[in-house]
């Protein structure tokens, strides 16, 4: 697979939350029921949350990251966004930051970022033409406690699958990379 500029880049975009140290977690979603907002990011699974759409983290140095599932280089990877507004409207933001999943990670500085890139052909029916698209499917991302939260552009069809789909408008998240594994949230 080769990387373009864009896609290098992307790469040396997400290297700057090296360094940031984690103060605060929200989920972005859709407002299902306006009338009685509750979450719909858990999962049957702990520790593995199903968010559609945004990631929050609120860093030192008044950084805002969001996570998001972007159409950059293929409808659907991640996105990563730095002190930027968010393209989306209609939602409720969760605090998550005493949840399992993220309070490990509170005061925490991120020591290291990886993007895994996907391959997609996709053809138009038309023309026949066949294209390739290289896309970050999913991100991994590692604290100074040694331990990660996975992040894929991905979820579950049906409540109750055990597995995840990618090309979906939604992200998983998780801090257990075995059952990223399971669930196929990464390779």
């Amino acid at each position: 697979m080769t990387l373009t500029k864009e896609h290098l880049y992307f790469e040396k975009f997400s290297r700057q939350l090296i360094g940031l140290t984690i103060l605060k977690v929200e989920y972005s979603e859709i407002v299902y029921e306006p009338t009685d907002p509750k979450p719909y990011y858990p999962t049957q699974f702990t520790n593995l949350d199903s968010v559609d759409f945004s990631i929050f983290l609120y860093t030192d140095n008044d950084k805002l990251v969001e996570f998001y599932w972007d159409d950059k280089f293929f409808q659907f990877g991640i996105g990563i966004k730095i002190n930027e507004e968010t393209g989306f409207s209609g939602n409720i933001k969760w605090d998550v930051s005493s949840n399992d999943l993220w309070k490990q990670f509170l005061g925490t500085t991120i020591t290291d970022i990886y993007i895994n890139w996907e391959t997609v052909m996709a053809s138009e029916e038309r023309s026949g033409k066949t294209e390739n698209f290289i896309y970050p499917q999913d991100v991994k991302i590692t604290f100074s406690n040694n331990k990660s939260v996975f992040i894929s552009a991905a979820g579950f069809l049906n409540e109750g699958d055990e597995e995840v789909y990618g090309m979906l408008d939604n992200l998983t998240v998780t801090d257990n990379e075995e059952l990223a594994r399971q669930v196929r949230m990464i390779n």
